[in-house]
């Protein structure tokens, strides 16, 4: 369901100043560096990716599956309690959950759902995996595999084939899920 590790799919600052609707939330962190390096740091924990996508696996806005984490963290939690700072800084978040899935491979569609089981959060985006990128990502492992076979003797593909295989097994185990 996810295109994969790595830091392509990391979210940060200057992502929100190179997407049109982000850069109108870019000067939030310059407002309130620590909270939204948090945020930063959450949304980009492997974990919490996960979580975005089984909310919206499950049918709930991806937010579901981390506002009661965004919520608990004492600065941004004070952040988006504040009379002062409270609309502005959901929003942020609301961007930053945005450029964190399509990071992950999905797209917009429009549509908003309930955020349920938040304090602080009424409506979220629900997001649709995006096909094309999936098509790309398995184009990109087919050529990688394909790559791959051209090195080296028979026994060191071989070797390196089932190393690959136990480092896949190993993962999705680790991750709860079945091979």
């Amino acid at each position: 369901m996810t295109s994969g590790t790595g830091p392509g799919r990391e979210l940060c600052a200057a992502d929100f100043a190179a997407d049109a609707h982000g850069v109108k939330y870019h000067g939030e962190f310059s407002r309130h560096p620590e909270a939204y390096l948090r945020l930063l740091s959450l949304l980009n924990d492997p974990a919490n990716e996960q979580r975005l996508i089984d909310a919206e696996m499950h049918g709930l806005p991806a937010l579901c599956g981390v506002a009661r984490f965004i919520e608990a963290d004492p600065v941004i939690g004070a952040l988006i309690s504040s009379d002062e700072t409270a609309v502005r800084a959901r929003q942020t978040i609301g961007v930053a959950v945005k450029l964190k899935m399509v990071k992950l491979g999905w797209r917009r569609t429009g549509r908003k759902g309930a955020v349920k089981g938040a304090r602080l959060f009424a409506k979220a985006e629900h997001f649709a995996l995006d096909d094309t990128s999936c098509a790309d990502a398995s184009s990109r492992a087919l050529a990688a595999l394909d790559a791959v076979a051209a090195i080296g003797s028979d026994a060191e593909r071989e070797e390196t084939a089932q190393m690959l295989m136990e480092a896949l097994a190993s993962s999705r185990r680790a991750e709860g899920r079945r091979f």
